[in-house]
C-alpha cells in the first residue's frame, strides 16, 4: 500500500482547494478549507489512493479541535504503516 506523507497530502489539499498556503496544525475550521474542499480532497485521496480507505466521515468528524495533521496521523495509525511518497512527490 502506497501512503502519502503529511506533506504530500497538504499539497493535495491545497490544489484541490486552491489555497496557497496551509498550515496543517491549524484547526481545520479556521484553516482557510472549508467542507467542499475537504470533500473534493477526499475524492482525490480516493481515486490515487483506493486501498487508504479514506471515505466522507472524516468530514463528519471535523469539530473545532481537529487539525489536518491529525487526520493524516489516523490515517497512518490505520493502516500500520509509515508513509512514503513518490520520488516525484506526487504520489
Amino acid at each position: 500500500m502506497h501512503l502519502p506523507t503529511l506533506e504530500v497530502s497538504v499539497d493535495r489539499l491545497k490544489v484541490v482547494s486552491r489555497i496557497n498556503a496551509f498550515d496543517p496544525d491549524t484547526p481545520l475550521t479556521t484553516s482557510g478549507v472549508d467542507s467542499l474542499d475537504l470533500m473534493e480532497w477526499v475524492y482525490d485521496m480516493q481515486e490515487r489512493y483506493p486501498d487508504l480507505g479514506v471515505d466522507e466521515t472524516i468530514v463528519e468528524s471535523i469539530d473545532d479541535t481537529v487539525t489536518f495533521r491529525a487526520i493524516h496521523q489516523q490515517l497512518v495509525a490505520a493502516h500500520d504503516s509509515v508513509p512514503v511518497a513518490s520520488a516525484a512527490g506526487d504520489e
